[in-house]
């Protein structure tokens, strides 16, 4: 039988944790996976990475449906978050390419021309700590996009009313494009794949492009024909979706430069000058001449004497 004391201790117990239950709060769970195998290495994801550091640093529970890194910019966008170009402290740098996946990266620091991250992805490490530029589509193999932006998370925008409920219809978020070509030009191109990097001959001055977005309700903004400087020429292409959310299509293409004599020379296509005569034996002319004039004079001698 329990005590009064012992039931009075029991209520005060229960008190307490029901005042201070905020602080026994389970914790949120890891949506990403724990490890990946890529090239037959295995790794700890960057998108595991960085919803952990974004979790444990700021108490901030991402989403767990954004995906491949990839996609987390537009995703983020449409979930409400602020995104832009600017990198700040305790934000998300975003990349494209990476074999289509993308990455992402957590930006611990800003300073004046670089950022320090924290990112996983790397093989051997659970992450790794560096610094990097932030200058929008730098890098090699992969090119940052944009940054998402944590100071304010979104809150659920979902609200209804018995008496006045109003229906919307969701606006579409698709801006993939399905078709990207260049006129006489080979170009792998994948719809999540954003960034292309290619060099093409001196001779080719300018390039044509058939563009057609995968929804026809998205805008694209491009030209049909770019001149292209020698040098490395970049070409963007926005696609809008009809939710305005958005993504980008980035061509570095490299015009080479005019190709001098001695490397068409190495290709077999150099053609060498005709060799210049030998006149020299003209001079050789007079020769016989003054030969036989001395030789007439001798005899012209002989016969006086004789």
């Amino acid at each position: 039988m329990i005590s009064g004391e012992d039931m009075k201790k029991s209520i005060i117990l229960l008190i307490v944790l029901w005042l201070f239950s905020p602080i026994f709060a389970f914790a949120a769970t890891n949506p990403y996976p724990k490890t990946q195998t890529f090239n037959g290495e295995e790794s700890v994801p960057c998108t595991r990475v960085v919803w952990q550091e974004v979790y444990e640093r700021l108490g901030i529970a991402l989403p767990g449906g954004w995906g491949n890194a990839v996609n987390w910019l537009k995703n983020a966008k449409n979930a409400g978050y602020e995104v832009g170009e600017e990198p700040r402290d305790n934000s998300i740098a975003v990349y494209s390419g990476f074999y289509g996946y993308g990455h992402v990266a957590y930006v611990l620091e800003v300073f004046d021309d670089y950022m320090q991250i924290i990112e996983g992805g790397v093989v051997g490490a659970e992450k790794q700590e560096r610094t990097t530029s932030f200058e929008i589509g730098s890098g090699s193999g992969i090119y940052l996009t944009g940054f998402i932006y944590l100071d304010k998370v979104p809150s659920s925008s979902t609200s209804s009313t018995s008496s006045n409920k109003t229906t919307t219809t969701k606006k579409d978020s698709n801006s993939f494009l399905k078709t990207l070509e260049i006129l006489n030009i080979s170009l792998n191109f994948q719809k999540d794949v954003f960034t292309y990097t290619l060099t093409v001959p001196y001779e080719t001055e300018k390039i044509k492009l058939n563009v057609e977005p995968e929804k026809k309700t998205s805008k694209v903004e491009w030209k049909e024909e770019y001149a292209l400087d020698i040098g490395e020429n970049t070409i963007r292409i926005k696609v809008t979706a009809e939710d305005k959310s958005s993504s980008t299509y980035i061509l570095y293409i490299t015009r080479e430069e005019e190709k001098i004599a001695e490397e068409i020379k190495e290709e077999g296509r150099f053609v060498e000058e005709e060799p210049k005569k030998d006149n020299r034996w003209l001079l050789w002319i007079p020769v016989p001449l003054i030969l036989l004039t001395i030789l007439g004079l001798i005899l012209k001698k002989i016969r006086k004497r004789k």
